[in-house]
Formats: C-alpha cells, structure tokens, sequence
C-alpha cells in the first residue's frame, strides 16, 4: 500500500472552511442533543429525533471528511472538503432554512 501524501497547501483555504464547517455541525448537534434533554424534562416539544439523529449523521460524516481532507494531499483532499461543505450546506438548509 502507497504511504499518504503530505497534504499541499494548494487547497489550505478550501480545506480550512470545511474544518471551520465541521466543528459547526458538531456544535450544532451538541446543541440539539442539549435543547432535546432539557425538552424532555420539562415536557417541552423539542428539536425532535429525526433532527437530532441528522444532525449527529452530519456531524459524523462533517468530521470523517475533514480526517480525510487533513490527510491526504492527492485528489481525495478537495473532494472530501467540497463533501463537508454540501453535508454542512444540506443540514443547514433541511433543519434551519426550510
């Protein structure tokens, strides 16, 4: 098996946005497993399930891109990134915008 490549600097700006995108989507599924609790114990209708459970998906498939995207420096680095940006762009559009 072909050891890694050293990630380029070619793509550090794309690569940079999708992190920041990343640690959002765990932000954002911290807050919405927080917002469920305390709905839940204060019998208050909260974000729901079907939101939580997405927004976990999303931030797990958000920080699987970036590990990729930090890692390698051939053409899996853009793709990954540009795969944490339209997670991040579909989560916020389905539970925020829509």
């Amino acid at each position: 098996m072909e050891a890694a490549k050293r990630p380029s600097r070619t793509y550090g700006i794309l690569r940079a946005v999708s992190g920041v995108l990343a640690v959002g989507l765990v932000l954002l599924a911290l807050g919405n497993i927080g917002v469920q609790f305390y709905a839940n114990a204060r019998d208050l209708p909260g974000p729901g399930t079907l939101s939580v459970v997405a927004h976990v998906v999303a931030a797990l498939l958000g920080i699987a891109g970036q590990i990729v995207s930090d890692r390698y420096g051939d053409w899996k680095a853009p793709v990954s990134s540009l795969a944490v940006l339209a997670v991040s762009g579909a989560t916020l559009w389905t539970f925020w915008w829509a």
